[in-house]
């Protein structure tokens, strides 16, 4: 084999390939991210449509229907589905796993500007948003108070949204509950009709007369000045003053018909926190941050942000996905260290050799930490698929090591070189190992290159046990040689030292065991009467285990509860 003669022949040499590749997979281990599930590209599309005034029937027949004939020719459209509610219609698209989720936005925004003078006049521009699976809300706090619900609103909107969303790795910040102000003029129905007035002409006073105009500029001397009509009002009372009507000199103004005032909109959700009135801000990581490290950068900055809050707010964090997904890669890489020391606990107590333990206690870890760089080089995060992947690739490290290493110590105790014993074992398992290697690639390769929805989540993992296989060969016929060369000794005949005599009671408990399991099969064969009560015991059992199954789907769980401290209600906002 000509990796294991290189790396006997040439230890220095390999020893700085393998410390760099050891290097890059702790860098590789540091940067890379932590997610709960892999990234999913799944492209959809959302048309968001505003009809006011429109109700969900107008919108089915006016829009909805228009805007579907329209998209439906579309390449590579799979499905598409609408949903009206009063004055607003959103519009699923969704598209094939190989298109390109920026060119359908594209596709499908070119295709809305064609029927743009189809629809109603009074229908804003549609709304066009690409759908990302990746950018999700992993953040609940909550801003609560003995101040008015509107305040709380207002800070939430003007302040915390921009002091959140300049975090590293915050894509937006999403507000539940909470009352958006809004100046309301109430009419005055008995007085517009004694002055044959109606509400449309109010409306159209405040359009057109509330707003600013560019007026073109003024030049002095080489100094250039923007013009503007300003007709927007400051003080809310001023606003009673517009005049509405102007009819042969009798003026008619809003304080005539009505009176204004400043109210918040219609409360359509409401959020609640142990009772009390509250504004739930929920933050959206990018689709490609780190959701742990986002959790951390907003967790460091609540200390500012509660200091910065006027009298009578708290800011609360209430939940966040960053813990539970630290917990799930601290715990998996607990046990991926658990397999590895019970493997070579295992491996002690056949081989008895404390050479051969260090052997393994070094190639298995580095192997799993050389595969972290293949792994970060291709883009994956370290999340539930990948990390299950590492854990089951513990059992193929095994594999490879302990058949190439079992095969040097049996050399080693022929002829006694370990050297010659480290070559002549890596070239006797080097096709047994490849075997073994080659069959797990073959399953692997076709599954992480799959093409469909469960492939998202079964790509990352066949890959990663790919990756984790094709560097375990390469450990095996490079590392382990190498360290065998360096590290085991011959033993010593005739040696009365404590592992030696383990061993030796160690095996004869072992061929003990062998005998008395060879002694039952033998009996079992001279006599048909307990060969048949053995497999009824063995149909017994299975037959128990298939009970025990079903009573155990009978089991019911109540809980009672609203699932957190805090709560939404209402109708929310599609927007």
């Amino acid at each position: 084999m000509i990796l294991s003669d290189i790396s006997i022949r040439r230890p220095i040499a390999m020893s700085c390939l393998i410390i760099g590749l050891t290097l890059l997979g702790m860098n590789a281990y540091r940067k890379m991210g932590l997610e709960l599930m892999p990234k999913a590209d799944i492209p959809y599309v959302t048309v968001v449509t505003i009809y006011p005034g429109a109700s969900p029937e107008e919108l089915e027949t006016d829009v909805a229907k228009r805007i579907e004939d329209a998209v439906v020719s579309i390449d590579g459209l799979k499905h598409v589905s609408s949903s009206c509610m009063e004055n607003v219609c959103q519009t699923l698209l969704e598209f094939q796993l190989d298109v390109d989720v920026d060119i359908a936005a594209t596709d499908v925004r070119e295709k809305l500007d064609l029927i743009r003078a189809d629809l109603p006049v009074d229908v804003e521009d549609p709304i066009i948003q690409k759908f990302d699976f990746n950018a999700k809300p992993i953040i609940t706090l909550a801003l609560t108070g003995d101040v008015p619900l509107d305040e709380l609103y207002d800070f939430s909107d003007n302040t915390l949204r921009d002091r959140i969303t300049v975090i590293s790795g915050v894509a937006d910040v999403q507000l539940i509950g909470g009352a958006k102000r809004r100046v309301h003029v109430e009419l005055d129905r008995n007085r517009l009709a004694a002055r044959s007035l109606t509400s449309l002409h109010v409306v159209q006073a405040v359009q057109q007369a509330v707003r600013t105009i560019p007026s073109g500029r003024v030049r002095d001397g080489g100094t250039e000045y923007a013009v503007k009509f300003d007709a927007d009002y400051d003080q809310v009372i001023d606003l009673g003053d517009l005049e509405i009507a102007n009819e042969n000199g009798q003026r008619c103004h809003i304080r005539d018909v009505g009176q204004v005032a400043m109210a918040t909109e219609e409360l359509r959700q409401a959020a609640m926190l142990d009772g009390r009135p509250c504004v739930a801000i929920k933050v959206v990581k990018k689709a490609d941050a780190n959701a742990v490290a986002v959790t951390n950068a907003v967790r460091k900055a609540m200390a500012t942000l509660n200091a910065e809050l006027p009298g009578g707010m708290e800011l609360v964090w209430i939940e966040d996905d960053g813990m539970f997904i630290e917990a799930n890669n601290q715990s998996a890489w607990i046990n991926v260290g658990q397999g590895i020391l019970l493997t070579a606990a295992i491996l002690f107590l056949f081989l008895y050799n404390l050479r051969a333990l260090l052997v393994v206690g070094i190639t298995m870890p580095l192997t799993i930490i050389i595969g972290l760089f293949f792994m970060q080089a291709v883009g994956y995060t370290l999340n539930t698929s990948t990390l299950i992947a590492i854990g089951m690739s513990v059992g193929i490290l095994v594999t490879n090591s302990i058949v190439v290493l079992e095969a040097i110590v049996k050399r080693l105790e022929e002829s006694g070189d370990p050297r010659e014993a480290s070559r002549l074992g890596a070239k006797e398992a080097f096709i047994a190992v490849l075997a073994s290697a080659g069959t797990n690639i073959v399953v692997l390769f076709p599954l992480s290159v799959m093409k469909t929805r469960i492939g998202m989540f079964i790509g990352p993992l066949a890959m990663t046990m790919f990756i984790m296989t094709v560097v375990s060969l390469f450990i095996s016929f490079t590392l382990t040689p190498m360290l065998c060369a360096l590290l085991l000794k011959p033993r010593q005949a005739g040696s009365r030292s404590l592992l030696t005599r383990m061993e030796r009671g160690w095996n004869w408990g072992f061929d003990r065991l062998v005998g008395g399991y060879r002694g039952l099969l033998q009996f079992n064969e001279r006599n048909r009467w307990a060969a048949v009560l053995t497999l009824l015991a063995v149909v017994g059992i299975f037959v128990h285990s298939l009970w025990r199954g079903g009573t155990a789907g009978d089991q019911r769980v109540c809980r009672v509860g609203s699932g957190g401290p805090v709560s939404a209600v209402g109708i929310p906002h599609p927007l």
